[in-house]
C-alpha cells in the first residue's frame, strides 16, 4: 500500500464513503476501524425520499420499504396519523448502504484498509501526517468522518457537540404492523428527552426496525431502555411476540459547528455533527455535505492549494444548506427537553384538527422542518407566541 496520498478519509461509515464515492483524478485512502464495513449498524435507518434523489441512487439493494406516513402515539396513548398516498421516506438497510457506498469508492480507485484503528494525526512536513499502530501516511487533504470520538475533530478544531443522545434499538421479526407507515411514540418514562420508534422493514409489515433515543447520559442502563421499550402501555401492543435478531445502540452528536475546515483538514458527518436534532438522521445532512465536501477538494486539487481560505468554502456551503435547520432544531429540543408529559399530551391534541393535519401534509418535511413553521402559525395562533425566542437565535 502506498504510503503519500492526495486524499486520507479516517472512517469508512456514511460520510466517508459518500466522499470517497465522489472523488475523481484523486489518489484517495480510506482507514476503517471496523473489520466489516457497516457491521455493527448504528442507524435507525430512515432516510427521506428526497435524500436518496440527492444522492443519485433509486430501487438499490440497500432499501427495504417505502414509507408514506407515521402513526403518532401520545403519552397517554392517543393515535394520531399524518401522511396518505405520496411517498415520503425509505427504510434502508444501513449496512448494505455503507457497503454500497464503499464499492462506488473502490470502483473510482480508492483504496480502503480494515480493521485498523488511527492513533495519531499531525501536521506533518507535506501535509498531515496519521498514524496506525504499525504504518504511518501523508497526504495533502485528510477528511475527518470518523464519528463522535473523531480524532480529527479534537486534534485540530477542539469542539465538543452542544447535546449528545443516546440511541438504542433492535432488528425484530415476527412483528405485524402496517407497512406503509412508522409508528412513534411520546413519553417521558419511555424514552425522556427523546420518542420511540418503530420502523417496518418489509412491503408485507412482518419484520421492522425499533428503538429510542434519549439524553446522553441515559437515565437508565440500556437493558432498563430496552425493557421499557417492549413494555410501555403504548408500545407493548406491537411488540409482545416479536422476536429479536439483533440489538444496535450509538451516541449522536448534535449542534451547529462554527468550523469543519482548517488548513488541509475538513470534517463531514458526525464528526462536525451534521445531524438534524429533531429526528438524529444523519443521512441527509450527509448528502448534502459530501457534494460540497467533494467539489471543494477538487478546486483544492486544481489549484495545488490545500489551506483554509481555499477548504474554508466547504463550510459555507453545507452551512448555506443545513445551518438554519440545525439551529432550529437545537432551539426544539431545549424546548422540547423541558415539556411533561401532560404538556405534550395538549401540543399533540392539535392533530386532533383537520386543517392542522392538512398542513403538515401539505407543508411536512422531514429534511426541513422550518417549512411548516409559518403554514402552521397561521393554522395555530398561539404558536407566534414561541417565535420571539426562536428568532433571537440568528
Amino acid at each position: 500500500m502506498k504510503k503519500d496520498y492526495d486524499v486520507l478519509i479516517i472512517g469508512a461509515g456514511a460520510a466517508g464513503n459518500a466522499v470517497a464515492s465522489k472523488i475523481r483524478n484523486a489518489e484517495t485512502l480510506v482507514i476503517e476501524k471496523k473489520k466489516i464495513i457497516g457491521e455493527p449498524a448504528e442507524c435507525a435507518g430512515l432516510v427521506s425520499k428526497n435524500c436518496i434523489d440527492i444522492m443519485g441512487f433509486k430501487d438499490e439493494r440497500f432499501i427495504q420499504n417505502e414509507i408514506y406516513g407515521a402513526y403518532i402515539h401520545s403519552p397517554e396513548g392517543q393515535e394520531y396519523h399524518i401522511g396518505g398516498d405520496k411517498l415520503h421516506a425509505y427504510a434502508i438497510d444501513r449496512g448494505e448502504f455503507d457497503r454500497f457506498l464503499a464499492e462506488k469508492g473502490k470502483e473510482n480507485g480508492a483504496d480502503y484498509l480494515l480493521g485498523v484503528r488511527v492513533e495519531r494525526v499531525a501536521r506533518g512536513e507535506k501535509g498531515i501526517t496519521v498514524k496506525t499502530k504499525g504504518e504511518g501516511f501523508e497526504c495533502n487533504l485528510l477528511v475527518g468522518a470518523e464519528g463522535i470520538d473523531s480524532i480529527t475533530r479534537r486534534t485540530f478544531f477542539g469542539y465538543e457537540p452542544e447535546e449528545v443522545l443516546f440511541g438504542i434499538g433492535a432488528e425484530v421479526e415476527n412483528i405485524d404492523v402496517d407497512p406503509r407507515n412508522v409508528h412513534v411514540f411520546f413519553g417521558n418514562k419511555l424514552a425522556p428527552g427523546f420518542f420511540a420508534w418503530i420502523i417496518p422493514t418489509s412491503r408485507k409489515g412482518k419484520s421492522a426496525r425499533i428503538g429510542l433515543c434519549t439524553t446522553y447520559p441515559p437515565p437508565y442502563p440500556s437493558k432498563k431502555l430496552l425493557h421499557n421499550l417492549l413494555n410501555y402501555p403504548t408500545t407493548r401492543p406491537f411488540l409482545e411476540n416479536i422476536d429479536i435478531i439483533k440489538v444496535i445502540a450509538g451516541r449522536i452528536p448534535l449542534g451547529y459547528i462554527r468550523e469543519s475546515a482548517e488548513d488541509n483538514v475538513m470534517l463531514i458527518g458526525d464528526s462536525a455533527f451534521q445531524v438534524k436534532p429533531v429526528s438524529g438522521g444523519g443521512i441527509y445532512p450527509i448528502a448534502i455535505s459530501s457534494k460540497a465536501c467533494v467539489v471543494t477538494i477538487e478546486k483544492a486539487l486544481e489549484e495545488k492549494n490545500f489551506s483554509k481560505r481555499i477548504l474554508k468554502r466547504y463550510h459555507e456551503m453545507w452551512s448555506s444548506k443545513l445551518k438554519k435547520e440545525i439551529v432550529l432544531g437545537m432551539w426544539v429540543r431545549r424546548f422540547f427537553n423541558k415539556l411533561k408529559d401532560d404538556e405534550i399530551e395538549k401540543l399533540l391534541a392539535y392533530l386532533k384538527r383537520e386543517d392542522v393535519i392538512e398542513t403538515i401534509n401539505m407543508y411536512g418535511d422531514m429534511d426541513h422542518p422550518s417549512k411548516l413553521i409559518l403554514p402552521l402559525c397561521r393554522r395555530i395562533p398561539s404558536l407566534l407566541s414561541l417565535l420571539p425566542r426562536f428568532l433571537t437565535l440568528f
